[in-house]
Parts: structure tokens; sequence; C-alpha cells
């Protein structure tokens, strides 16, 4: 075979390893080479015909055939030398590539490159992503393929303004499932193209638990929001951030608190309990007291916990404010004391009102022979004392009426108009006897001051009060001012009035305020007792009878003082639309005209005065013992006028009352008592009867009302 021209012999080499791949080349060029006898070294001894060392890649050739022309060594030493620098490159390339791939494969996120908004590459994460095959995403366009299509229009926004930066959007897989997916954007080169670069990152779970915490946070904070007024966070004792009704009800702004001490928004006072508790780190509710903008010390409680805020711990103060407690607690203080007073007020009315019912027969015989011995008398020193016994029985009359009053157990017989300005300008001359001289009394009457009420017992009741004001006063100058005016919505502060609890109506208020010494709290409290008196030769029956008769007349009463300041008696009274009324004038009986009396009472003492009482003035008297024997009379007797006991042991008189009317009888009716329980009263029609005598009662007032009820007969 004839040796290869040496041009010749490069050129087939050339031709080999340019047809060869880059990994392939070396191997064609060796064994072109092996023709000439050119073959890699077999061991070190052997002397080398060439060596080459290329991108970490040593080669090392010997000579065993014929000897080539030199001028091949260089040419052959260059083309190999290229040889093993493509294949270096190779071998690098590819490494790179399965790096790549490796990484690429083992990303959390789909990546993709997109020009134009047209895919041209992307990893097999964001095809597994989408649930697409590499190959069909490729060359599609991105928009349509992955983004739901409410937010394409913001995704192609930030592409055109080339905007980088991460983004939450709503992803669309190949199912057309959705997934929430977060985008990080950056533009590029891929050559000399621009490309847009992105990573996507499915965060579906991410933005659930995200989700999920942010509505336990609403949770939490609307359950703290409930439980308690405000919150604050601090930080070795200076305020980090306010919540809650902080603003509210402190009067701080929120910039006005972050980074201040915590000591600047606490009284004083509590300011030791509040870093004791904040220096041991002590969880757990206690009470202290802030200040809020205006320096007004608020009570609260106070509940902390530490905790942490952006990573930091912190502590934390849940403020409950006790101001509203507090107040609700004084008001059910009030309440309770109210409630006791009025059920110890109850059980000393009982007594009082059996004492005046045992007390008020014995003055009925007491007052009647009295009266029978005035009329039978003729010796100036015997009248004297039979004047004296009466007086003394008319005074002894009007305190057990006081303590009927004072029970609010003293019937006020027949409730008609009485205008305040007609009563207290009836009374100007009693007044001005009264009061102390040093006293200026001012009036104040608002025109229609008219209640519905007992004018005698009303009388009483501000004879009483404008009494009591004249003797505050002591030896002093000073004022009386008395006040009247109509309302229909009660001041709130009659919530702690005693008497009767008041609503919205119609109402007429009574003022009575006086410049005088004033009281402290614990005489306030027992003022309203019967037998109860600061005056050295007082019985304490006056203020209770006037609070009896108010609370009589459906109405209440309270009072305002102070030592020094003086006292204001405040009464509520049911207002009438009607004139005032005057007192009528009291009836007499002409002697002729005959009357058949029944006497109905279950004291013989009582009966025999009534009877003596009633013959001596031309009256035909029967008397029966209770109120079966009452019945049974009037059946088998001629009867003009029933005079009937109302407490009675065997059947009270509103029974027999009952019980006449239930057969027909039209007969008249006068009911008599010197104590009527409530309960009857309430149970009693009074349309029933034709009048009603409270004992003890003179012989006028006897006769007065028997006549009254003949003629209404």
């Amino acid at each position: 075979m004839p040796t290869p021209q040496p041009f010749g012999l490069l050129a087939q080499l050339c031709r080999a390893v340019a047809a060869a791949a880059p990994d392939r080349a070396l191997d064609a060029a060796l064994v072109q080479l092996a023709e000439l006898g050119i073959v890699p070294a077999g061991s070190r001894e052997e002397r080398p015909w060439l060596e080459l060392e290329r991108g970490g890649k040593n080669l090392s050739l010997v000579l065993r055939g014929p000897l080539p022309a030199e001028e091949l060594r260089e040419p052959i030493a260059d083309l190999l030398s290229l040889v093993l620098s493509r294949e270096s490159e190779h071998e690098q390339a590819c490494r790179v590539r399965e790096r790549m791939e490796m990484l690429s494969a083992a990303s959390f996120e789909g990546i993709l490159i997109h020009i134009d908004n047209v895919l041209i590459d992307a990893n097999q994460r964001l095809a597994e992503m989408l649930g697409y095959e590499h190959a069909e995403m490729i060359g599609k366009k991105m928009l349509p393929l992955c983004v739901a299509p409410e937010d394409q229009e913001r995704v192609l926004e930030r592409v055109k303004n080339r905007i980088e930066g991460e983004y939450v959007i709503t992803g669309v897989r190949k199912d057309g499932s959705r997934f929430r997916a977060e985008l990080h954007g950056k533009q590029g080169r891929l050559g000399t193209r621009p490309v847009r670069v992105a990573a996507v990152r499915d965060v579906t779970e991410r933005e659930r638990t995200n989700t999920l915490l942010r509505e336990s946070e609403t949770r939490l904070r609307d359950l703290l929001e409930a439980a308690f007024d405000a919150t604050v966070l601090s930080r070795d004792g200076v305020i980090v951030d306010v919540g809650g009704r902080f603003n509210e009800i402190f009067g701080y702004a929120r910039e006005q608190t972050i980074g201040q001490p915590l000591a600047n928004f606490v009284a004083p006072a509590a300011r030791p309990i509040v870093a004791q508790m904040i220096a041991e780190q002590r969880a757990g509710a206690y009470e202290a007291a802030a200040l809020s903008v205006t320096g007004e010390i608020i009570p609260v409680e106070i509940v902390g916990v530490m905790s942490t805020f952006d990573g930091e711990p912190v502590r934390v103060a849940a403020l409950r404010d006790l101001r509203e407690q507090r107040r609700r607690e004084d008001e059910r203080r009030k309440l309770e004391q109210q409630v006791e007073r009025s059920q110890r007020l109850e059980s000393l009315g009982v007594l009082a009102g059996g004492i005046a019912h045992d007390f008020n027969n014995l003055l009925v015989g007491v007052l009647g022979n009295a009266e029978l011995l005035l009329e039978r008398l003729r010796d100036p020193l015997d009248r004297q004392a039979a004047q004296g016994i009466k007086s003394a029985s008319e005074r002894a009359a009007s305190l057990t009426a006081q303590m009927l009053a004072y029970a609010g157990q003293r019937d006020l017989g027949r409730r008609e108009p009485t205008d305040l300005s007609l009563l207290f300008r009836e009374l100007g001359a009693l007044l001005a006897a009264t009061l102390s001289k040093k006293a200026e009394l001012r009036l104040s009457i608002e025109s229609g001051s008219v209640v519905l009420g007992d004018r005698a017992t009303l009388t009483q009741v501000l004879m009483n009060l404008l009494t009591n004001a004249s003797d505050a006063l002591g030896d002093a100058t000073g004022v009386i001012e008395v006040r009247t005016r109509r309302v229909t919505e009660p001041d709130s502060s009659f919530r702690h009035a005693l008497g009767n609890v008041v609503h919205p109506g119609d109402w007429v208020l009574i003022t009575v305020r006086d410049t005088g010494e004033g009281m402290d709290e614990a005489t306030v409290a027992r003022i309203f007792e019967p037998f109860f008196s600061t005056k050295a030769k007082g019985h304490g029956l006056g203020l209770a009878a006037c609070l009896g008769i108010v609370s009589a007349h459906g109405g209440a009463i309270r009072v305002e003082t102070k030592p020094g300041e003086g006292s204001t008696f405040s009464l509520l009274l049911p207002a009438s639309e009607a004139s005032s009324t005057t007192a009528r004038e009291r009836l007499t009986r002409s002697a002729e005209q005959p009357c058949r009396v029944l006497v109905v009472d279950d004291e013989p003492f009582v009966r025999t005065h009534l009877r003596r009482a009633l013959m001596r003035h031309g009256y035909s008297v029967s008397e029966a013992s209770d109120g079966a024997s009452g019945l049974t009379l009037l059946q088998s007797a001629e009867v003009d006028v029933l005079v009937l006991d109302m407490t009675m042991p065997d059947m009270d008189g509103a029974e027999v009352v009952r019980r006449i009317r239930a057969r027909g009888s039209t007969v008249p009716i006068v009911l008599a008592s010197g104590y009527l329980e409530p309960t009857v009263e309430r149970g009693l029609d009074r349309s029933l009867v034709q009048g009603f005598l409270l004992k003890p009662f003179g012989i006028a007032d006897l006769i007065d009302a028997i006549e009254r009820a003949r003629r209404a007969r």
C-alpha cells in the first residue's frame, strides 16, 4: 500500500474529526493516526513522538511505523489539541446541563421563560404543577394557558411595564381546577433577545393557612374586644401598641401612647402594683387605676400575660373599664339598703298600725265621754277638767294619726283635686306664726300645680317640711324656697327615692329647699324612721308621716343634703287636670228627723258610747257585737243607717258590706276604723259605702257622717 501524501493524510484526518460527535472525535483521529503507526503510548519507558495537554486531558503518542514526514508533527499536534479542547468543552457542557436539569427537577417552583407572552421554555416542575406534558406547553400563549381570566389583565400589565417582584394570582391547571400561585417575575436576556423569566410557586396551602390564621386572629380579637375594653402591649415598661377602645375610654390617640412610659398612664396610687406585676412577669387578673387625658382616675381590671409582638417578647394587658360596674354595684348597694330600710319600716309600720288600732278604739270612748260631760257639766272647773280630757284625747288622736300615716295605712278618704297655690295662700297666716322670724319664705308655684289627693294630709306634709326647714336654720338668717312644677319625665334620681316606683306620667314636683345646716349620711339614712328625731323635743313621727302620706298618694319622696349646704326635699305627687275643690260645709241634722241607726262593733265600750251619744241627739240605736249578728239584725229590723266597724275578728267590715249589697239592700253604710288594712281597702269598692269615719272621732263627726250617708242614698 503506498504511503499517503502528507497533505492528503491531513485532509483525511480533518474529515474524520469533523464527521464525528464531539465525544467521538478523538477516537476517530486516533484510528486515522494508527494507520501511520502513530498510537497511544503503552508504557512510560517508550519515547513519545508527540505529547499534548488540553482542558485537563493528557495525550502521549509513540511512533511504531515508518517515520512520517517531520513537517506533519506540528499540524497533527494542532489538530489533536483542537479535538481535546472540543471534547473537554463538550464534557463540561454536559456536566452543566446535568446540574441544571437536576436543580430544575429538584426545584419546588415552576420556572418558565416567555417572549411576548409566548412560552419558549419551562421546567418539569411547572409541567407537573399545571398537569401538562412539557412539549404541550412550549410555543403556547402563557396567559390563557395557566392564568385565571380575572387575573390576566393584571399579569399582562406587569409584563408590559416590566415590573419585577412577587405577587399572587389564581392559576388554572389543564383540567380546569384552580390554585393560588405566587409569581416572581424578572426581566432577562437570551442572547440578544429580551425575555421574561417567572418562578411559579403553588401557595394554595399557604393561603388557606393564612386565611385560617386571619380568621382565628379575627375571632380572638373579637373575643378580646367583647371581653375587654382595651389592650396595651408594652416592652420593658414602654408602650409599643394599644388597641380596642383605648382612645374612646382614655382620650389618648394611638400616636400619643406608643413609645411612652406605661407609668405615665397609671394613677399614682396604682403604680406600685402595676410595676410589681410587670417586673415579676406575673400572669393573672388584678385591679388598678388608669389616668385619662383629662386627669380622671378610671378604675380598671387588668389581665396581664406574656406574649410576642414582631418576634419580640411583650407584655399584653387587657383592660376592662370598671366605672359602669362600680356604678351598678353602688346602685345595687343603695337598692339593698332601700329594701332593708323598707322592710324595717314595714315591720315598724305593722307594730304602729296595731297600736293605733287599739289605741283609737280606746280614744273613741275617752273623747266621746269627754264631749258628753262638756254638754252636761255647768260648773266651770268641771268643764275645764272635761275640756282637758278632750284636748288630751285629740292630741293623742293626732299622734296615732301620724303613726298610721307613717305606716302607710291611713285611709285618704275621697281624693279630690287640690290646687297648691290656693293651699299655700290659706296656710299664709299659719306659716307666718310657725316659721322662724329670720327665715325668708320664697314661693314659686307654677300655674296648674293641682294634685289629686286628700287636702288635710297634704297640708300636714307641707307643714312638716316647712317646719323642719325653719328648724334647720336655727338662729341664723336663711331662706326657705318652695317650688312646684308639672313634669312628665321624673328625674333619674327618683330611682332611689322612697315611696312608690315612679314612671313617666303626669306629676307635680314639689321641692322644699333650705339654707340651713344640712345633714350627714348617717342622719339621712334614718330621718324617715319613726321615733327618730334630731330635735331635743321631737317625737320623730313628722317625716315618717310624710313618707306614709306621700306613699298613700302613690308618690315618692327623696332628699338631697350635705353638712353646711342645706337640704332639699323633693316630692312627686299625681297631678290632676280638674280644678281645685273647696271644703264642703258640714251638714247638720234637724232634731225632728227620726233616724234608726244600727251600730256593729266588736268593742263593747265603743258600742256603749255611740249608743249613748246618738240617743242623746234623738237617734234610735240598735247594737251588734260582730258581723254575723249585724247581718241578722239588718234583716229583722228597720234600719236607716248602718255604722260598721271595719276591723272585726270574725268577719271584717268589707265582707259585711259585700254580703249586704249582694242581698240587694240599699241601706246607707258608714265605715269606721282606727286601723285600715291596705289589702282590705283595695278589696272594697268605695261606691258600696256612703261614708267613712277614722277613729277616734267626735260626736259632731259621727252625726255629720250619718246625715251625709242618708242624703247620699
